[in-house]
């Protein structure tokens, strides 16, 4: 009688461990479409929603009837009116129906979809409202966490409630770095140019690199802050162009910035904040690099007989006239290279020439960007630099 007892519960387990073991399966195939998601109109929505002393915004809703209870991905999305035209994402994913959203990242959203960009924007909308409140209204978006499940996204009711918002959005900052992708390095971000930054300018960053213009079908170039195709990079639509290349124009190359003629260019990039979007101006310039100091014979300027004579194809090196000998790597005795274009306006793009200054270790270019005074290199008499933007080798001999 033991055996048989005992028998039946090794069966009983059997079966409830092929249960659990087949319970995605089985969920799976209950899984239905929803057709409705709804969200709950919160209890004191027509009271006010003072957000800086809020702490929290509560919102609770129905999980949309997947044919079982499924485990979610929900999503906030705020906007102005019903039509969801100007609207902003709320930070953070839930998964409970009963949410409670940090104030702070509501309001942050709320000042996204607005379109303001400081408090005064706030204060200003708040004093032409009659009500002395700002409308916000909000839905949410679901779908199934499961990565098995596909089609599963479903949007909820759209609710309003009155708010005074605050402006919360962090200050906009300039980016730290930038980049140059395009038919030169294959549109790989791996293989991308990084571009210089300009000492004292954190707003400028430039690169040297040819680019096939119309002439050679070129398919031309764009730029972005990272190096990822992440929405923020941007082509010939996004930018303002000078140049003082005589007869160079840019051109829409499917979007991207193209020019139409090929050939070695010094790119260069201004950055500004307006509001907080950052506006873009991209220079041209001729692709000057000039020998200074003892290597020319104690010249401290600009001279245009001490510039490297520039490639006419995208693998040439760029190479200098003859160099004076200079003492060693002593300070002040030392071989010296820099670009140093000239605006449109008439004054030095990047200001001072050692502004743009670099040099080369251990056959590798080497910029100063925003770093200090580089180790010095010197060079013997006759002996000539030769310089690979593309590659990045240089090397004096």
């Amino acid at each position: 009688m033991k055996l048989k007892y005992l028998l039946m519960a090794f069966a009983t387990a059997a079966m409830f461990t092929s249960c659990i073991e087949d319970e995605p399966a089985n969920k799976i195939a209950e899984y239905k479409a929803p057709t409705t998601f709804v969200l709950n109109q919160p209890q004191f929505s027509n009271g006010v929603y003072d957000l800086i002393n809020a702490g929290t915004v509560n919102l609770t809703f129905s999980q949309p009837d997947y044919g079982y209870s499924a485990v979610c991905d929900y999503t906030v999305e705020v906007a102005t009116d019903a039509t969801f035209e100007h609207a902003a994402t709320v930070s953070g994913t839930f998964h409970t129906c009963d949410i409670q959203i940090d104030a702070n990242d509501f309001a942050m959203a709320v000042c996204s979809a607005y379109g303001w960009t400081e408090q005064a924007d706030i204060d200003a909308a708040l004093a032409a409202a009659e009500s002395g409140t700002i409308p916000v209204t909000i839905r949410v978006h679901s779908k199934v966490s499961s990565a098995l499940i596909e089609g599963s996204e479903i949007t909820s009711n759209a609710i309003t409630i009155n708010t005074i918002p605050y402006f919360a959005l962090p200050a906009v900052e300039l980016p730290s770095n930038f980049y140059m992708i395009g038919e030169f390095c294959g549109w790989d971000w791996g293989n991308c140019a990084e571009m210089v930054p300009v000492h004292s300018y954190p707003a400028k960053f430039w690169c040297i690199r040819y680019v096939k213009g119309a002439d050679q079908g070129g398919q031309g170039f764009k730029f972005n802050k990272k190096t990822a195709w992440d929405g923020s990079d941007f082509g010939f639509a996004g930018v303002t162009f000078k140049t003082t290349v005589p007869g160079l124009e840019m051109v829409d190359a499917g979007g991207n910035i193209g020019l139409n003629k090929s050939g070695w260019y010094i790119f260069a990039i201004d950055i500004a904040i307006e509001g907080r979007d950052f506006k873009y101006t991209l220079n041209v310039f001729p692709p000057k690099v000039y020998v200074y100091g003892p290597a020319n014979g104690g010249n401290w300027g600009d001279d245009d007989n001490w510039t490297l004579s520039v490639p006419d194809t995208a693998e040439g090196m760029f190479e200098s006239p003859a160099l004076v000998a200079t003492p060693g790597t002593e300070e002040g005795g030392c071989l010296r290279l820099c670009i140093h274009p000239e605006d449109t306006e008439g004054g030095y793009w990047g200001g001072d020439w050692w502004h743009t200054e670099f040099i080369f270790f251990d056959k590798k270019i080497a910029y100063r960007g925003n770093g200090g005074d580089q180790a010095r290199v010197g060079n013997a008499a006759g002996a000539k630099v030769y310089l690979n933007f593309a590659t990045g080798y240089a090397e004096v001999k």
